[in-house]
Protein backbone atom coordinates (compact mmCIF):
# COMPACT_ATOMS: atom_id res chain seq x y z
CA UNK A 1 0.00 0.00 0.00
CA UNK A 2 2.69 2.51 1.06
CA UNK A 3 4.93 1.50 -1.84
CA UNK A 4 2.02 1.91 -4.23
CA UNK A 5 1.31 5.39 -2.92
CA UNK A 6 4.98 6.35 -3.26
CA UNK A 7 5.02 5.08 -6.84
CA UNK A 8 1.86 7.09 -7.58
CA UNK A 9 3.42 10.23 -6.10
CA UNK A 10 6.53 9.59 -8.21
CA UNK A 11 4.51 9.25 -11.40
CA UNK A 12 2.41 12.38 -10.86
CA UNK A 13 5.39 14.47 -9.75
CA UNK A 14 7.25 13.29 -12.88
CA UNK A 15 4.31 14.28 -15.07
CA UNK A 16 4.12 17.64 -13.29
CA UNK A 17 7.76 18.46 -14.06
CA UNK A 18 7.55 17.27 -17.68
CA UNK A 19 6.72 20.80 -18.77
CA UNK A 20 10.33 21.77 -17.94
CA UNK A 21 11.60 19.14 -20.37
CA UNK A 22 9.29 20.18 -23.21
CA UNK A 23 10.19 23.82 -22.59
CA UNK A 24 13.80 22.97 -23.41
CA UNK A 25 12.54 22.01 -26.87
CA UNK A 26 10.51 25.19 -27.22
CA UNK A 27 12.55 26.30 -30.26
CA UNK A 28 11.78 23.08 -32.11
CA UNK A 29 8.54 22.88 -34.11
CA UNK A 30 5.85 21.33 -31.88
CA UNK A 31 4.82 18.83 -34.56
CA UNK A 32 8.43 17.69 -34.91
CA UNK A 33 8.80 17.29 -31.15
CA UNK A 34 5.63 15.23 -31.05
CA UNK A 35 6.76 13.09 -33.99
CA UNK A 36 10.14 12.28 -32.50
CA UNK A 37 8.51 11.67 -29.14
CA UNK A 38 6.36 8.96 -30.74
CA UNK A 39 9.34 7.35 -32.47
CA UNK A 40 11.55 7.58 -29.40
CA UNK A 41 8.86 6.10 -27.17
CA UNK A 42 8.32 3.23 -29.60
CA UNK A 43 12.05 2.44 -29.72
CA UNK A 44 12.33 2.78 -25.94
CA UNK A 45 9.55 0.26 -25.41
CA UNK A 46 11.05 -2.17 -27.95
CA UNK A 47 14.36 -2.05 -26.05
CA UNK A 48 12.45 -2.43 -22.78
CA UNK A 49 10.77 -5.66 -23.90
CA UNK A 50 14.06 -7.18 -25.04
CA UNK A 51 16.15 -6.06 -22.06
CA UNK A 52 13.62 -7.29 -19.47
CA UNK A 53 12.84 -10.50 -21.34
CA UNK A 54 9.19 -9.69 -21.99
CA UNK A 55 9.09 -10.44 -25.72
CA UNK A 56 7.04 -13.60 -25.11
CA UNK A 57 4.49 -11.62 -23.12
CA UNK A 58 4.35 -9.03 -25.92
CA UNK A 59 3.70 -11.66 -28.60
CA UNK A 60 0.98 -13.34 -26.52
CA UNK A 61 -0.90 -10.10 -25.85
CA UNK A 62 -0.59 -8.89 -29.46
CA UNK A 63 -2.04 -12.17 -30.76
CA UNK A 64 -4.93 -11.86 -28.30
CA UNK A 65 -5.51 -8.24 -29.33
CA UNK A 66 -5.63 -9.05 -33.07
CA UNK A 67 -8.11 -11.86 -32.35
CA UNK A 68 -10.41 -9.48 -30.48
CA UNK A 69 -11.63 -6.98 -33.10
CA UNK A 70 -13.49 -4.84 -30.57
CA UNK A 71 -10.38 -4.35 -28.44
CA UNK A 72 -8.28 -3.72 -31.54
CA UNK A 73 -10.60 -0.91 -32.65
CA UNK A 74 -10.53 0.49 -29.11
CA UNK A 75 -6.72 0.52 -29.12
CA UNK A 76 -6.59 2.28 -32.48
CA UNK A 77 -9.01 4.94 -31.24
CA UNK A 78 -7.05 5.27 -27.99
CA UNK A 79 -3.83 5.73 -29.96
CA UNK A 80 -5.21 8.74 -31.82
CA UNK A 81 -6.70 10.24 -28.65
CA UNK A 82 -3.45 10.04 -26.66
CA UNK A 83 -1.62 11.49 -29.68
CA UNK A 84 -3.97 14.47 -29.70
CA UNK A 85 -3.35 14.91 -25.98
CA UNK A 86 0.43 14.79 -26.37
CA UNK A 87 0.65 17.19 -29.28
CA UNK A 88 -1.69 19.75 -27.69
CA UNK A 89 0.30 19.61 -24.44
CA UNK A 90 3.63 20.05 -26.25
CA UNK A 91 2.13 22.93 -28.26
CA UNK A 92 0.82 24.58 -25.08
CA UNK A 93 4.21 24.50 -23.37
CA UNK A 94 6.04 25.78 -26.45
CA UNK A 95 3.55 28.63 -26.94
CA UNK A 96 3.51 29.93 -23.36
CA UNK A 97 0.20 28.33 -22.39
CA UNK A 98 1.36 26.05 -19.58
CA UNK A 99 -1.24 27.66 -17.29
CA UNK A 100 -4.00 26.59 -19.68
CA UNK A 101 -2.51 23.07 -19.75
CA UNK A 102 -2.54 22.83 -15.96
CA UNK A 103 -6.18 23.92 -15.93
CA UNK A 104 -6.96 21.12 -18.37
CA UNK A 105 -5.49 18.50 -16.07
CA UNK A 106 -7.41 19.92 -13.10
CA UNK A 107 -10.61 19.41 -15.10
CA UNK A 108 -9.68 15.92 -16.34
CA UNK A 109 -10.87 13.80 -13.36
CA UNK A 110 -14.21 15.58 -13.28
CA UNK A 111 -14.64 15.10 -17.02
CA UNK A 112 -14.03 11.37 -16.51
CA UNK A 113 -16.87 11.34 -13.99
CA UNK A 114 -19.10 13.15 -16.48
CA UNK A 115 -18.32 10.52 -19.12
CA UNK A 116 -19.33 7.78 -16.71
CA UNK A 117 -22.65 9.51 -16.10
CA UNK A 118 -23.45 10.18 -19.75
CA UNK A 119 -22.19 6.94 -21.30
CA UNK A 120 -22.47 4.42 -18.47
CA UNK A 121 -25.55 5.96 -16.87
CA UNK A 122 -23.87 6.00 -13.47
CA UNK A 123 -25.61 7.97 -10.73
CA UNK A 124 -23.89 10.80 -8.88
CA UNK A 125 -23.89 11.63 -5.20
CA UNK A 126 -24.59 15.22 -4.19
CA UNK A 127 -20.91 15.98 -3.59
CA UNK A 128 -19.99 15.01 -7.16
CA UNK A 129 -22.93 17.00 -8.59
CA UNK A 130 -21.76 20.10 -6.72
CA UNK A 131 -18.14 19.56 -7.82
CA UNK A 132 -19.17 19.26 -11.48
CA UNK A 133 -21.27 22.42 -11.23
CA UNK A 134 -18.35 24.32 -9.68
CA UNK A 135 -15.89 23.04 -12.30
CA UNK A 136 -18.15 24.06 -15.18
CA UNK A 137 -18.65 27.44 -13.52
CA UNK A 138 -14.90 27.89 -13.26
CA UNK A 139 -14.39 27.14 -16.96
CA UNK A 140 -17.20 29.55 -17.91
CA UNK A 141 -15.68 32.29 -15.74
CA UNK A 142 -12.25 31.84 -17.37
CA UNK A 143 -13.83 31.80 -20.84
CA UNK A 144 -15.74 35.03 -20.19
CA UNK A 145 -12.68 36.72 -18.68
CA UNK A 146 -10.42 35.63 -21.53
CA UNK A 147 -12.94 36.56 -24.20
CA UNK A 148 -12.63 33.14 -25.84
CA UNK A 149 -13.23 29.47 -25.17
CA UNK A 150 -10.17 27.96 -23.38
CA UNK A 151 -9.55 25.47 -26.19
CA UNK A 152 -6.37 23.91 -24.79
CA UNK A 153 -7.89 23.57 -21.32
CA UNK A 154 -10.80 21.65 -22.85
CA UNK A 155 -9.01 19.52 -25.46
CA UNK A 156 -6.60 18.06 -22.89
CA UNK A 157 -9.28 16.59 -20.58
CA UNK A 158 -11.55 15.69 -23.53
CA UNK A 159 -8.79 13.69 -25.21
CA UNK A 160 -7.25 12.11 -22.09
CA UNK A 161 -10.56 11.47 -20.38
CA UNK A 162 -12.01 9.75 -23.45
CA UNK A 163 -8.73 7.85 -23.87
CA UNK A 164 -9.03 6.54 -20.31
CA UNK A 165 -12.68 5.64 -20.82
CA UNK A 166 -11.92 3.62 -23.95
CA UNK A 167 -8.97 1.88 -22.28
CA UNK A 168 -11.20 0.64 -19.44
CA UNK A 169 -12.33 -2.26 -21.62
CA UNK A 170 -8.86 -3.13 -22.92
CA UNK A 171 -7.03 -5.86 -21.01
CA UNK A 172 -3.55 -5.19 -22.41
CA UNK A 173 -0.70 -4.56 -19.97
CA UNK A 174 0.36 -0.91 -19.71
CA UNK A 175 3.74 -1.51 -21.32
CA UNK A 176 2.27 -3.48 -24.24
CA UNK A 177 -0.45 -0.85 -24.71
CA UNK A 178 2.15 1.92 -24.85
CA UNK A 179 4.07 0.14 -27.61
CA UNK A 180 0.89 -0.60 -29.58
CA UNK A 181 -0.26 3.02 -29.32
CA UNK A 182 3.01 4.35 -30.72
CA UNK A 183 3.10 1.69 -33.46
CA UNK A 184 -0.38 2.70 -34.65
CA UNK A 185 0.70 6.33 -35.04
CA UNK A 186 4.19 5.65 -36.42
CA UNK A 187 3.17 5.31 -40.12
CA UNK A 188 1.50 8.73 -40.01
CA UNK A 189 4.54 10.18 -38.24
CA UNK A 190 6.89 8.84 -40.92
CA UNK A 191 4.74 10.31 -43.70
CA UNK A 192 4.81 13.68 -41.93
CA UNK A 193 8.58 13.62 -41.33
CA UNK A 194 9.47 12.54 -44.87
CA UNK A 195 7.02 14.69 -46.83
CA UNK A 196 5.71 17.58 -44.72
CA UNK A 197 8.19 18.46 -41.96
CA UNK A 198 9.96 21.78 -42.50
CA UNK A 199 13.13 20.57 -40.78
CA UNK A 200 15.23 17.43 -40.78
CA UNK A 201 17.35 16.01 -37.95
CA UNK A 202 20.40 17.68 -39.50
CA UNK A 203 18.86 21.09 -38.74
CA UNK A 204 18.99 20.51 -34.97
CA UNK A 205 21.98 21.03 -32.70
CA UNK A 206 23.47 18.28 -30.51
CA UNK A 207 21.52 19.39 -27.43
CA UNK A 208 18.18 19.29 -29.25
CA UNK A 209 18.99 15.91 -30.80
CA UNK A 210 19.86 14.51 -27.39
CA UNK A 211 16.60 15.76 -25.89
CA UNK A 212 14.55 14.34 -28.76
CA UNK A 213 16.34 11.02 -28.39
CA UNK A 214 15.55 10.64 -24.67
CA UNK A 215 11.99 11.94 -24.99
CA UNK A 216 10.79 8.34 -25.18
CA UNK A 217 12.38 7.48 -21.84
CA UNK A 218 10.94 10.65 -20.32
CA UNK A 219 7.53 9.58 -21.60
CA UNK A 220 7.76 5.94 -20.51
CA UNK A 221 9.00 6.33 -16.92
CA UNK A 222 5.95 8.12 -15.40
CA UNK A 223 3.51 5.76 -17.11
CA UNK A 224 5.37 2.65 -15.94
CA UNK A 225 5.53 4.06 -12.40
CA UNK A 226 1.80 4.70 -12.57
CA UNK A 227 1.01 1.18 -13.76
CA UNK A 228 3.08 -0.29 -10.92
CA UNK A 229 1.31 1.99 -8.44
CA UNK A 230 -2.08 0.65 -9.53
CA UNK A 231 -0.90 -2.88 -8.79
CA UNK A 232 0.08 -2.01 -5.22
CA UNK A 233 -2.54 0.53 -4.11
CA UNK A 234 -6.31 0.98 -4.61
CA UNK A 235 -7.36 3.23 -7.49
CA UNK A 236 -9.13 5.68 -5.14
CA UNK A 237 -5.91 6.14 -3.14
CA UNK A 238 -3.85 6.68 -6.29
CA UNK A 239 -6.50 9.09 -7.57
CA UNK A 240 -6.16 11.38 -4.57
CA UNK A 241 -2.59 12.35 -5.48
CA UNK A 242 -3.32 13.03 -9.17
CA UNK A 243 -3.78 16.73 -8.48
CA UNK A 244 -0.04 17.00 -7.76
CA UNK A 245 0.46 17.04 -11.54
CA UNK A 246 -1.53 20.17 -12.49
CA UNK A 247 -0.51 21.93 -9.27
CA UNK A 248 3.18 21.53 -10.11
CA UNK A 249 2.45 22.54 -13.71
CA UNK A 250 0.69 25.70 -12.58
CA UNK A 251 3.50 26.65 -10.17
CA UNK A 252 6.10 26.16 -12.91
CA UNK A 253 4.02 28.18 -15.40
CA UNK A 254 3.73 31.14 -13.03
CA UNK A 255 7.06 31.18 -11.19
CA UNK A 256 9.50 29.71 -13.74
CA UNK A 257 7.92 30.42 -17.13
CA UNK A 258 6.56 33.75 -15.85
CA UNK A 259 3.27 33.34 -17.66
CA UNK A 260 0.73 36.07 -16.86
CA UNK A 261 -1.76 35.16 -14.16
CA UNK A 262 -4.22 38.00 -13.68
CA UNK A 263 -5.97 38.45 -10.37
CA UNK A 264 -9.38 38.02 -11.99
CA UNK A 265 -8.27 34.58 -13.28
CA UNK A 266 -8.14 33.52 -9.65
CA UNK A 267 -11.94 33.39 -9.49
CA UNK A 268 -12.13 30.72 -12.18
CA UNK A 269 -9.33 28.68 -10.64
CA UNK A 270 -10.85 29.03 -7.17
CA UNK A 271 -14.11 27.56 -8.46
CA UNK A 272 -12.19 24.61 -9.92
CA UNK A 273 -10.06 24.12 -6.78
CA UNK A 274 -13.23 24.20 -4.69
CA UNK A 275 -14.76 21.62 -7.04
CA UNK A 276 -11.77 19.35 -6.44
CA UNK A 277 -12.00 19.76 -2.65
CA UNK A 278 -15.72 18.93 -2.68
CA UNK A 279 -15.07 15.96 -4.99
CA UNK A 280 -12.32 14.56 -2.71
CA UNK A 281 -14.46 15.02 0.41
CA UNK A 282 -17.26 13.12 -1.31
CA UNK A 283 -14.88 10.29 -2.26
CA UNK A 284 -13.56 10.04 1.30
CA UNK A 285 -17.10 9.78 2.66
CA UNK A 286 -17.96 7.06 0.13
CA UNK A 287 -14.82 5.09 1.05
CA UNK A 288 -15.61 5.32 4.78
CA UNK A 289 -19.19 4.18 4.21
CA UNK A 290 -17.97 1.24 2.12
CA UNK A 291 -15.50 0.19 4.82
CA UNK A 292 -18.17 0.40 7.51
CA UNK A 293 -20.50 -1.76 5.42
CA UNK A 294 -17.76 -4.38 5.01
CA UNK A 295 -17.16 -4.43 8.75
Amino acid sequence: MKKGLLLAVGSYVSWGFLSLFWKLLGNVDSYDVFSYRILSTMLTMVVYFFVFGKVGKLKTEVVQLVANKKELVSMIAASFLISINWIVYIYAIAHHQATAASLGYYINPLFSVLLAVVLLKETLDNYTKISLFLAVSGVVILAVQGGHVPVISLILPLSFGTYGFIKKNVVLSSDVAMLIETLVITPFILVYLFFFAKHSLLDYNANQLGLLLISGIITAIPLLLFSEALKRAPLNVVGFVQYLNPTIQLAIAIFLFHEPFKFENLYGFLAIWLAIIVFIIGQIIVIKKTRNMIK
